[in-house]
């Protein structure tokens, strides 16, 4: 069963979310930064401004200290130019609805201030996946998968898609991928002396 959202799938579940509703845009960049980083939804959770920027400059990479990790590293994620452009018209966002962009305010947020919880995020996306009609399950690990996969695709070899989404273990970020990457194939032919 494929675990990944394809690029008209994405389209389609970012072209529902109506950019005039109240929190419409944080909704959408909220969809795009999952995609294009590969957070887990706990990750996106917690983040706050100073992890992202400092003095309106965006950093290029997302360095996550360990207690916002799964397991007991912190890791380093790249920062791409739309996960960058994400962060940028986040903080223009809370900053135009009043929300704090201190660099201890959290990046994501509801109406009171808050972190935008774990499962107002899954609920979001769920209620985004119905009113795009999507057949295949869409969730914020749906997103990671996602990532992943369009990662791999465009080149990045499995080692670099395992540290970006922290995994521990190779065999993890193999199967997100799907067992039959071409590089996996080939790490296994090479390894029975092929």
């Amino acid at each position: 069963m494929r675990r990944h959202l394809s690029n008209s799938e994405i389209r389609r579940l970012l072209s529902v979310v109506d950019l005039r509703s109240p929190f419409g845009r944080r909704d959408y960049l909220l969809i795009m930064f999952l995609y294009h980083t590969g957070l887990r939804v706990g990750e996106c959770s917690r983040l706050l401004v100073n992890l992202v920027s400092r003095g309106g400059q965006v950093f290029e990479s997302l360095d996550l200290p360990a207690m916002f990790c799964k397991g007991p590293r912190g890791r380093v994620v790249p920062l791409n130019a739309t996960a960058r452009a994400c962060i940028e018209k986040l903080l223009q966002f809370n900053k135009s609805r009043g929300l704090s962009t201190a660099p201890a305010a959290p990046l994501f947020q509801n109406s009171k201030h808050c972190p935008l919880s774990v499962r107002s995020i899954q609920l979001l996306i769920q209620k985004y996946r119905r009113d795009a009609g999507l057949e295949i399950a869409a969730t914020p690990h749906t997103l990671r998968h996602s990532h992943a996969t369009a990662l791999h695709e465009s080149g990045a070899p499995v080692r670099v898609v395992q540290a970006g989404l922290g995994h521990r273990r190779l065999k993890t970020t193999e199967r997100y991928l799907g067992a039959g990457s071409s590089e996996s194939r080939h790490h296994h032919y090479r390894a029975l002396g092929g």
